[in-house]
């Protein structure tokens, strides 16, 4: 009777440890999943953050390259570069919501009322294994408009408000 029960106790194991073996690869993908998940809504929120914060400047900073780097520093931990921030002004009565066409209702000389629009984009990688062969890249974008409501006179100050 108890070398029965010494057999099965031993089965027993050793059906624990083959399901173990098979659940542990699925446990830990959905780990580093869940890990590269949060990643990318911390990588959306700055680069939204970043987005807002650069249209702020240019509602009352016209110039292109101080909104850009507004972004850029905003955005530190994403590592955005200038290419990665687009910046255009167009018509209050504008229908665009991006700057994919710049030439397209320009506000050019730039006024009061007219829409400043910045655009932050990345391309965001997983780092987990099974997740980058699916996914090698994902494209993350987002974009903010405000009206500019003060046009910074930049012959008489030598900085903007």
């Amino acid at each position: 009777m108890i070398g029965k029960l010494v057999k099965a106790h031993r089965r027993a194991r050793g059906q624990a440890l083959v399901e173990f073996a098979i659940t542990i690869p699925i446990i830990v993908v959905i780990v580093l999943g869940l890990l590269d998940l949060g990643r990318a809504v911390f990588a959306y929120n700055t680069l939204a953050q970043s987005a807002r914060q650069a249209s702020r400047t240019a509602m009352v900073d016209q110039d292109v390259s101080r909104v850009q780097a507004v972004a850029i520093s905003t955005a530190v931990t994403l590592g955005l570069t200038s290419s990665n921030v687009d910046v255009c002004f167009k018509n209050a009565s504008s229908s665009a919501v991006d700057c994919s066409a710049p030439s397209v209702e320009p506000c050019n000389p730039q006024l009061i009322g007219c829409l400043a629009i910045v655009e932050a984009h990345l391309a965001f990688t997983p780092i987990t294994p099974v997740i980058s062969v699916f996914w090698s890249s994902i494209p993350l974008s987002s974009t903010s408009i405000e009206p500019i409501e003060y046009l910074c006179p930049y012959g008489t100050k030598l900085t903007c408000p």
